[in-house]
């Protein structure tokens, strides 16, 4: 299997990633919940990269291919 290294998240879903990412960060640096806080930085970066290697593993896309 290989890994593309085109964008494959777009629109709502990269908004909920960075909106829900910055939350999850915010609140694990405000409980000081390490587990919490690395998941925010995740989708942080993703949703920032437009970027998932999950998505790319099953196969979803959901970035505006036109």
């Amino acid at each position: 299997m290989r890994i593309s290294t085109k964008p494959n998240i777009g629109g709502k879903d990269r908004e909920l990633r960075l909106l829900g990412g910055a939350a999850l960060t915010l609140v694990g640096c405000l409980t000081k919940n390490w587990a919490i806080k690395s998941a925010g930085c995740v989708f942080l970066i993703t949703g920032i990269a437009r970027k998932c290697i999950f998505y790319d593993l099953l196969g979803v896309n959901t970035a505006d291919n036109s």
